[in-house]
């Protein structure tokens, strides 16, 4: 049974299947949006949180570096559910 979805997929990554083409093309543009908007937001924002001292700041990079820690399926489910 897997052996034989297993060749299937192969089959459709080989013969170049047009939906699954448009599904990774999608997929890779989606993911370079992502990327491109997080860095127009984040680059900036995380200069000026290293460059400038303001109140709160030791808060605000504890909560950033907590942040981090987040699985992005947590993320994606607190986007969803602000989005819906």
């Amino acid at each position: 049974m897997f052996s034989e979805a297993l060749l299937a997929s192969v089959q459709l990554i080989l013969a170049f299947d047009q939906e699954l083409v448009a599904i990774v093309v999608l997929s890779l543009q989606v993911s370079l949006l992502a990327v491109a908007l997080a860095a127009l937001i984040g680059l900036p924002l995380g200069a000026l949180v290293a460059v400038f001292r303001f109140p709160g700041r030791g808060l605000l990079v504890a909560l950033l570096n907590a942040l981090m820690g987040l699985p992005p399926v947590v993320v994606g489910l607190v986007v969803y559910l602000l989005l819906s």
